[in-house]
């Protein structure tokens, strides 16, 4: 029957929950969580077309439908102008994440044969709390050889060789496929990335999982995929013009996605999709989204909801609760 209604309108999802033997208690804090699990929460999944990993819209038309249904039934509504991954898959992934404890060094493959599934894993930081000097892993130390690295990667002395960046609020950090990386103890983030979940972990601190034993590690394949010229991430911020009450700025670009922050005020503004499809999260504030024809219903906003705007849709007006404004990291899929 879902399949005769129009999927023309935002859509909100239910968000998974992933218990992480390095999670934290300030995101669940911050979204006013119950958690199912007794271990630390690490990662939101917020909109999610990642195989048995698919979030399910919640309410408006298509309430109780997961994003995999959409794809299955709607993909160029859904896609518009935007291309799916290599896979077939809806082709941005928006996750939260609380580091309560350093995430393992680790790198992502490129599209292509690198990657078990065929599809790589660029992605792209930003910054939500941290702890004071808290610092991200991203890149290699200038200097760091392939012969040196190769032979200390999997043990204690890779530190050696890793850049620390340091991070505040409302930073963006790139992390394209082949970046060496980790996020840090006390950063808590959001994360836009093509949808994809292969992860080469290097070296995990010689620490235990949840389950009492050592993580699994991926050294070979790591070291397959470092790319020794991409150099050391820097922060980007965004930076807004005065006088309007919808208001962007882009954070970074790369052949998956544009990502740009949004600040929205009470009066609103209409954002226009360019036939794009975008993904929505609400960093800061609260706010709700009406439709700028009457198509479908105003819904509310508030911190870490997650929206799809499909191709097919034109555009949507965001407004502001109050004067403190509203906050959103938008990605489109390109």
């Amino acid at each position: 029957m879902e399949s005769s209604k129009s999927p023309v309108e935002p859509h909100l999802f239910t968000r998974l929950l992933k218990e992480k033997i390095w999670g934290g208690t300030q995101l669940s804090a911050a979204l006013d969580l119950d958690l199912p699990f007794d271990g630390p929460l690490g990662e939101t999944w917020e909109l999610s077309d990642y195989p048995g990993e698919e979030t399910v819209v919640r309410g408006g038309s298509m309430d109780g439908v997961s994003l995999r249904t959409l794809m299955e039934n709607h993909q160029e509504q859904i896609l518009g102008r935007s291309r799916p991954s290599a896979d077939g898959r809806f082709p941005l992934l928006v996750k939260f994440i609380d580091a309560g404890d350093d995430l393992s060094v680790q790198i992502h493959p490129p599209d292509g044969p690198k990657s078990p599934t065929g599809v790589g894993k660029t992605e792209a930081w930003y910054i939500l709390d941290h702890e004071p000097g808290a610092v991200v892993i991203c890149g290699l130390s200038e200097g760091t050889s392939k012969e040196v690295f190769e032979q200390e990667a999997g043990d204690k002395r890779v530190r050696n060789h890793l850049a620390e960046v340091e991070v505040q609020r409302g930073d963006c950090v790139f992390v394209p496929a082949g970046q060496t990386h980790a996020i840090c103890a006390g950063v808590v983030l959001c994360e836009v990335q093509q949808t994809s979940d292969v992860t080469y972990r290097m070296y995990d601190w010689d620490r235990l999982g949840l389950d009492g034993k050592a993580r699994d590690t991926h050294l070979q394949q790591a070291l397959d995929v470092v790319d020794y010229e991409a150099g050391v991430a820097k922060a980007t911020r965004a930076s807004f013009s005065e006088g309007q009450d919808l208001r962007s700025s882009k954070l970074a670009e790369c052949d998956y996605f544009r990502l740009q922050a949004l600040k929205v005020g009470t009066d609103g503004g209409d954002l226009n999709t360019n036939g794009f499809a975008h993904t929505l999260a609400v960093v800061g504030g609260a706010g709700r989204f009406e439709s700028c024809d009457g198509s479908f219903e105003a819904r509310e906003l508030i911190l870490g909801d997650s929206v799809l705007l499909p191709g097919a849709l034109d555009k949507v007006r965001l407004i502001a609760n109050d004067e403190e404004g509203m906050e959103i990291l938008m990605g489109v899929a390109l």
